[in-house]
């Protein structure tokens, strides 16, 4: 015989009253956070259209491949300067040497799609990409040839795939600070890096899309972003760029094909009789607290930026005394000077120091 000793019976009223209670008052907290975290979301999308209405930038939009981008030309003369900015980086940056050029000759910067006013696009985003949109928007704009193609950082990338695609369009080359094809396995601690960065890109992307489309940004007032010191006009411009939800991650979305675009870049071994400047920051510079790593990467930086005058038989470089990376910034002097004089090289002036390396 079994004697079962479980005993059950009605649950208390008080107690079903409690749990109805709590699971009530459960539910009108989840309402209010939704609508709060609604009201922020819709808060930073007003704002962020509200910047971009009272801050427009110079320029034109075109429709390319279904999307638009942003080309902003000023100036007259021959050859056409065409500026490709760094990874992540936008045409506001530029307009330092935009404006001291375009008196001197036609000069255009533009966004990449993601990057500034230009939109964001699906698919890849290596060197034959950026390519191909660059020269359909040229084409679109009526921007005249030939072209002094000037690229920094990994924009240096960019302009050696054009070159390759397109030779006969290309007058001079300007390198600034440009990458090297070579430079993720040759800098030290690079490929870790970037294999790390390459795995954390995508948990990374989804906390930004978070932080940006609820509000939090904005709220923390991390949506402001300090133009160089000539560039402080356009302050509202580049607050306006901040913390727009259509936008998260545009700017990134070329880091996943950086190696790809470094190989691409590196098909084009010579860029024949075209005469090329190679503008360098200076990496006697030492911060403080550099790591290891980082001052041994101021010497093989430096030993790439001298090779790079060999993808030229008229090339010269010029080191900019106490620049970093953003060498248009720190020695803007530098960049316009130098430039300058290869236009006036191009138009049947006096030739530049073909063949040398100097710190000005």
């Amino acid at each position: 015989m079994s004697t079962n000793l479980s005993v059950s019976g009605p649950v208390h009223p008080k107690r079903r009253s409690v749990a109805r209670r709590a699971a009530s008052a459960i539910r009108i907290v989840l309402v209010l956070l939704l609508l709060l975290l609604l009201t922020f979301s819709l808060w930073n999308l007003a704002v962020a259209k509200r910047q971009h209405v009272h801050n427009p930038v110079p320029g034109n939009f075109y429709s390319v491949e279904g999307r638009q981008m942003h080309l902003y030309c000023s100036g007259t003369g021959w050859p056409t300067v065409v500026i490709e900015a760094a990874a992540g980086v936008n045409s506001l940056g530029w307009q330092g040497v935009q404006s001291k050029l375009s008196p001197l000759t036609r000069i255009c910067t533009y966004d990449r799609a993601g990057h500034g006013w230009s939109q964001p696009r699906p698919g890849p985003r290596d060197a034959e990409t950026i390519v191909r949109e660059l020269h359909e928007m040229r084409d679109q704009a009526g921007v005249p040839r030939p072209l002094v193609l000037t690229g920094h950082s990994a924009g240096g990338l960019y302009i050696r795939e054009y070159a390759r695609e397109f030779p006969s369009e290309i007058a001079g080359v300007v390198l600034i600070d440009a990458s090297s094809p070579q430079q993720i396995d040759e800098l030290p601690g690079w490929r870790q890096s970037y294999e790390e960065g390459k795995r954390n890109f995508a948990r990374q992307l989804r906390w930004e899309k978070l932080r940006v489309w609820s509000g939090w940004e904005r709220l923390m007032g991390r949506c402001h972003d300090e133009p160089s010191k000539e560039l402080q006009y356009l302050a509202g411009q580049y607050d306006g760029e901040m913390c727009r939800p259509e936008c998260v991650g545009g700017d990134d979305s070329e880091f996943l094909y950086f190696e790809t675009a470094c190989k691409q870049a590196a098909r084009l071994t010579n860029f024949g009789n075209v005469p090329l400047l190679i503008v360098s920051s200076d990496t006697d510079q030492r911060g403080s607290g550099m790591t290891e790593n980082a001052i041994a990467e101021r010497s093989v930086w430096a030993r790439e930026q001298e090779t790079l005058q060999s993808l030229s038989r008229v090339s010269w470089r010029v080191i900019a005394r106490g620049s970093g990376h953003g060498v248009h910034h720190d020695r803007l002097d530098v960049v316009v000077t130098e430039m300058t004089h290869l236009i006036a090289y191009l138009r049947g002036g006096p030739a530049p120091p073909f063949g040398t390396t100097a710190v000005e």
